[in-house]
């Protein structure tokens, strides 16, 4: 304790002996440098807040889990939009489950679990209402798993049924699709939402449900109308036929010119129209009788004479008539009638014609020319490009005709074409890019060498300067307070003026042999040049070595010299 209340008295009165000026610099340095330490650990402590959820949430389950965090007194933090709220790392695992138990976040909705707890005396619409809002959040949840949505709504409108089926309507569905930023569904997959969700709700059919998405743009344009909705499957179809022949071909003739010296492009035209044909087919040839039937007709008759004609001769008395004829005409007739039934065999044929059948294909190939090695008059070996002969397109045709099974006839098309291709040249990219790249690094390079000279001059000519201006003062008044010659010390020993000085100051013999002291002075001034460059230090004994050497050498001839 004695020495910790030295050292606090020591800084105690280094503090006071300082002018105004300097205690507010040193003031203002030590606010500094603790509002610096500050700032990094709320910064440290704040890089170490965790997410409490992995998605992001809505304005309801964010003001849910604030709620439950103040109750428990955990701190935790949100951000601008309120869709992340973070809290320390030993309260995260706790926290999840005790939200897990009361069923937060509700961003996919509640599902059956609604009726996991019923309360006694419930009526009949309140169970009807939870059916909706079970079978809501269940369709949410499943199209939440879609990759690309990040959160739906849905809204039924189940209507309540009725005897009369003409007064029965039909049910319907909104969809709201909030998707990930970048993700864009195609048609297949909003008509695959559409179709599960009719599928999920009695008597809802595709047409009542409307898709759209997060910026009320409809998504489901295409599953309302079913002959549309067919019509974009047969565009896909067709386009899937297209890119398989043209994948054939490439692989085919790829094999020979090489990848991606070959282009295909396949037209199909196709029959979507639904035939159904029946036919029969008689075989004379081979026919039966199956019966017979002979009706014979005979007929024997007589017809009588004329009458005498009618006038006045006959008439007349006296006059002679014309002879009446004694015998009428007689007549017999014969009729014959035979009818013959034949068995002849027969054959029904009924053909139900492919929908989606090929009624012309129109191909269209392009080969790069290929390329062959020559040398050129300075005998340097170069590529030169030359078209494909006659044999060898004449061998394509052949491969291509065959492998698509083209017919003429039918009226399928083929158009085979030699061309050179256009090569990129990516070496000026390269360069630009090489060039960016440098940029850039000479950039960094520049900005953190401006960075390191100013931290360098910012050193000495602020922080140099400032540890100088304010220990200035304690250089000064160490120099007044310590005695400046031996007499000066020997009086303040003597003297009590300063308490405990003896602990400081060591004690001085009475009497002080000046050409010790002086050489206890240079022999320590010595060692210290020595410790501090042994190199300096090494040279300086060599030539004192040296020159006691020649003084030696000196003496002796000198001394032979007299004795001489």
């Amino acid at each position: 304790m004695e020495f910790l209340t030295k050292i606090f008295k020591q800084i105690k009165d280094f503090i006071l002996g300082l002018p105004p000026a300097r205690k507010l610099a040193l003031i203002g340095t030590g606010v500094g440098i603790i509002a610096a330490i500050s700032g990094l650990l709320i910064w440290a402590s704040h890089q170490a807040y965790q997410p409490v959820t992995y998605g992001q949430l809505n304005p309801e389950d964010s003001t849910n889990i604030m709620r439950l965090l103040r109750e428990k007194h955990i701190p935790f933090e949100v951000d601008p939009q309120g869709k992340s709220i973070t809290v320390p790392p030993e309260y995260l695992h706790d926290l999840r489950l005790e939200l897990a138990m009361q069923g937060m976040p509700q961003s996919s909705g509640v599902g059956y679990e609604l009726f996991d707890k019923q309360a006694f005396g419930t009526t009949t619409f309140l169970n009807k209402v939870n059916q909706k809002r079970a079978l809501e959040g269940e369709l949410m949840r499943s199209i939440n798993s879609i990759k690309g949505v990040k959160r739906s709504r849905i809204h039924l409108a189940i209507p309540e049924k009725t005897a009369f089926v003409e007064d029965q309507k039909k049910p319907s569905a909104s969809v709201v699709l909030d998707l990930d930023p970048g993700t864009t569904l195609n048609e297949k997959q909003i008509y695959g939402i559409g179709h599960l969700i009719s599928s999920a709700v009695e008597g809802l059919e595709l047409s009542q449900v409307v898709i759209v998405d997060s910026f009320g743009k409809p998504l489901s344009k295409n599953t309302h109308d079913s002959l549309v909705a067919m019509t974009s499957e047969q565009q896909e179809y067709k386009k899937k036929l297209e890119e398989e022949k043209e994948k054939t071909i490439e692989d085919l003739i790829g094999k020979v010119v090489g990848a991606g010296h070959v282009k295909v492009a396949v037209t199909a035209d196709l029959d979507f129209s639904t035939v159904s044909e029946q036919q029969t087919l008689l075989d004379q040839d081979g026919a039966t009788i199956r019966n017979k039937q002979v009706n014979n007709e005979s007929a024997e008759g007589s017809r009588p004479g004329a009458p005498p004609a009618p006038g006045a001769i006959s008439n007349t008395p006296g006059e002679q008539t014309p002879p009446v004829q004694a015998q009428g005409t007689k007549s017999n007739t014969n009729h014959t009638n035979e009818i013959t039934n034949y068995e002849i065999p027969k054959t029904i044929k009924t053909t139900q014609h492919q929908v989606g059948a090929v009624k012309k294909l129109s191909v269209a190939v392009v080969l790069d020319n290929r390329q062959v090695k020559s040398t050129n008059a300075d005998g340097k070996t170069e590529m030169k490009s030359e078209a494909w002969s006659k044999d060898k397109m004449a061998e394509f045709e052949a491969l291509i005709t065959g492998s698509l099974a083209l017919d003429k006839k039918r009226g399928d098309t083929l158009e085979l074409k030699t061309m050179e291709f256009a090569t990129e040249d990516f070496e000026e990219a390269q360069k630009i890019l090489d060039a960016t790249a440098m940029r850039g690094y000479v950039q960094t390079l520049v900005t953190y060498g401006i960075i390191g000279i100013i931290i360098v001059l910012f050193f000495f000519f602020v922080v140099r300067p400032y540890i100088r201006w304010v220990t200035e003062n304690t250089t000064d008044s160490v120099d007044t307070f310590l005695p400046q010659t031996i007499e000066e010390l020997e009086k303040i020993q003597k003297s009590s003026q300063v308490a405990q000085l003896e602990e400081v100051v060591p004690d001085i013999p009475d009497r002080l042999d000046p050409e010790k002291v002086e050489g206890d002075m240079i022999r320590e001034k010595i060692v210290g040049l020595i410790d501090n460059n042994p190199q300096k230090g090494a040279l300086i004994m060599k030539e004192w070595l040296l020159q006691g050497r020649s003084n030696g050498a000196a003496a002796e001839r000198e001394k032979n010299d007299k004795t001489a």
